[in-house]
């Protein structure tokens, strides 16, 4: 090198300089990089996050091939700015991608195991709880209170965990409270017993009066057992009435799976019913005339199967 400040003779170690930077970019977290790793969680809202081969603290990343369960050995691609994005499965996937919901179930039955299948996703809620109902008097006001919704259980396990037929129960949903009485308390939900899902509790009962009635909102069900995610029910709305004039009405909780029973708005007719799986009915409100609560929807369960 000669002159414009350039010193002469001197020779630049070209690969010498490049492999330092190309160190420095690695360490930095700058270049491109493909990574076996293993799925660690998947949360309820779509969350995944993966643990690379050597790392020691997992991190989030976005999945390009669908649904991945947990545990499953992934490649991960990081590709700076954008993330780190889940682009294949370590090894091959088999016949098909995820065949989604399988197997539906409303009522007590009985899931088997396909062959061929890598990973079982089962996930559900429990029944929901009826709401309260109103014994009606003359010059009075009341307000039942609304049914609790059902728990949620969900997980993934290798299909080799699991025996080759699962029993699955799908609990009841809660009967409507009677005029004055509470509502019924929805059936729990289970998994093979590897998790239960349990039922919403039932909106609490009033009599009408002239001063203020309080029926009692009903507590969400129960969650055990899940490894994926376990989320206790809604409660129900309280229902109550201030000096005779003022009505606040129950809603029934909603679960994770469906809304609950809607607030009543009339005293002409019963509280609303839940239409969404595992929802709590709504509570009545009345005044001369009796009135029965709405009754709580029925557990799911949903079955997913990965091959």
């Amino acid at each position: 090198m000669s002159d414009g400040g350039r010193l002469a003779g001197l020779a630049v170690p070209v690969k010498a300089l490049a492999e330092a930077v190309l160190d420095k970019a690695i360490r930095l977290g700058l270049t491109w990089r493909l990574r076996p790793a293993t799925v660690t969680s998947v949360a309820g809202d779509g969350t995944i996050r993966a643990l690379h081969d050597g790392d020691t603290q997992a991190i989030r990343v976005t999945s390009m091939i669908g649904a991945v369960p947990v545990r499953a050995r992934v490649m991960v691609l990081k590709t700076p700015p954008a993330g780190n994005h889940i682009v294949g499965l370590v090894g091959s996937p088999g016949a098909g991608a995820p065949t989604g919901p399988v197997q539906t179930f409303t009522a007590d039955g009985t899931f088997t195991v396909p062959a061929g299948a890598r990973w079982i996703r089962a996930y559900g809620v429990g029944g929901g709880g009826g709401g309260g109902g109103v014994t009606g008097a003359t010059g009075g006001n009341g307000a039942g209170g609304g049914g609790g919704s059902g728990g949620y259980c969900e997980s993934v396990w290798a299909a080799a965990e699991l025996p080759a037929q699962v029993d699955v129960t799908v609990g009841v949903g809660g009967a409507a409270g009677a005029a004055g009485a509470a509502g019924g308390q929805g059936g729990a939900t289970s998994f093979g017993g590897l998790w239960t899902a349990g039922g919403g509790l039932g909106g609490g009962g009033v009599t009408a009066n002239a001063t203020d009635t309080s029926g009692g909102r009903g507590a969400g069900g129960s969650a055990n057992g899940g490894n994926v995610r376990n989320a206790p029910g809604e409660a129900g709305g309280p229902g109550r009435t201030l000096d005779n004039r003022h009505l606040f009405m129950a809603r029934g909780g909603s679960s994770l799976l469906g809304p609950g029973g809607a607030s009543p708005v009339s005293t002409s007719g019963n509280g609303p019913q839940s239409d969404g799986w595992g929802g709590g009915g709504g509570g009545a409100i009345a005044s001369s005339v009796s009135r029965t609560g709405g009754p709580g929807k029925g557990g799911l369960v949903v079955v997913e199967v990965i091959y």
